[in-house]
């Protein structure tokens, strides 16, 4: 074989290695966020009036960086959930939808950022919360991912608890919780729906 034989069977062998890195670390992304749903107990999807289209709970979204800013954005396809940065890591999002009950909308979007590598079987996963969180996942449903999930919740949680005269509280979720508006005297109640 020559030189050059060499090279192309050892790029061959890298491609593929790198491939098989991508779609575990997919598949590791995918189980976070149905271990997520089934953490907090949502329901697997709920119907949009607009369109009668089920839409989930909890999603996988891009992780995009925007002018120095994490944003969620929908992924065009599979392939372009996970994007791979410079040390090694994945980044992608998981979006939580929240509503008073399947029935209400409008429906709040969150999106948390995460980070997440794959070695010897542990899932390395960083929580974008006043900087990156670390977590080490060494089983899916384990205590290590059992923490990831509360942090998630407790992230949630304590948007929730903003009062209306703190303003809302800016947490790296990928999302601004939209008050209800004031309600003039004479309007119906269940006008107070946030736009």
């Amino acid at each position: 074989m020559t030189i050059f034989g060499e090279i192309q069977a050892a790029y061959r062998a890298s491609q593929e290695t790198y491939r098989e890195y991508a779609r575990a670390s997919l598949a590791a992304a995918q189980d976070l966020a149905h271990h997520f749903r089934e953490y907090l107990g949502a329901p697997e999807t709920y119907t949009d009036p607009e369109d009668e289209t089920r839409r989930p709970y909890v999603r996988l979204l891009a992780f995009q960086i925007q002018d120095g800013v994490p944003v969620a954005a929908p992924a065009e396809s599979q392939a372009d959930i996970l994007a791979r940065e410079d040390d090694g890591f994945w980044r992608f999002a998981i979006s939580l939808t929240i509503d008073r009950d399947s029935e209400t909308f409008p429906k709040q979007q969150l999106a948390f950022f995460l980070r997440l590598t794959l070695q010897d079987g542990i899932r390395h996963v960083q929580l974008l919360d006043d900087g990156f969180q670390d977590f080490q996942i060494a089983e899916a449903g384990g205590p290590d991912e059992r923490a990831l999930f509360d942090h998630m919740a407790e992230m949630v949680k304590r948007l929730l608890r903003a009062k209306p005269w703190e303003g809302v509280e800016k947490l790296p979720i990928g999302f601004e919780l939209h008050r209800p508006k004031p309600l003039p005297e004479d309007d119906d109640p269940a006008l107070l729906e946030a736009p």
